[in-house]
């Protein structure tokens, strides 16, 4: 009894926050290298251009977002930011394929091991959390 009622007061498993903390860390860990140097980690970026500036832009709006929900410990919250960013990154990985865009196919295992699967499990989680 007092395992389940610890397990209600608790906002997140430890699992859940490490997927939530690699999602944050890893984001802006390249989103920040990005800015620095976009060659390094755009391949045929060479300086900080208007779409480059974008795809910086969009990464760390949704690790704001995660931020928020967690700040605000909100189930719902903290679901729709990971769907967002569970959604680009899918879309990231079609158009990566859709353009052939040979330079980065290998990072696309990358993507999907370390940011898409943990983030399905996560969201399922939240997904039992925030239904009636």
């Amino acid at each position: 009894m007092n395992d389940a009622n610890d397990q209600s007061k608790r906002f997140l498993p430890v699992w859940v926050w490490i997927i939530t903390l690699i999602q944050i860390f890893l984001v802006l860990f390249f989103s920040a290298g990005t800015a620095m140097s976009p060659g390094d980690f755009i391949p045929g970026a060479t300086e900080l251009d208007y779409v480059t500036q974008l795809y910086i832009t969009r990464n760390v709006t949704v690790v704001l977002g995660i931020v928020v929900a967690i700040l605000f410990r909100s189930h719902k919250t903290l679901f729709a930011v990971l769907i967002i960013r569970m959604l680009t990154d899918i879309s990231d990985v079609i158009t990566v394929y859709a353009l052939n865009v040979e330079a980065v196919k290998s990072s696309v295992p990358m993507v999907v091991v370390i940011l898409i699967i943990p983030s399905l499990m996560a969201l399922g989680y939240l997904w039992k959390r925030i239904r009636p």
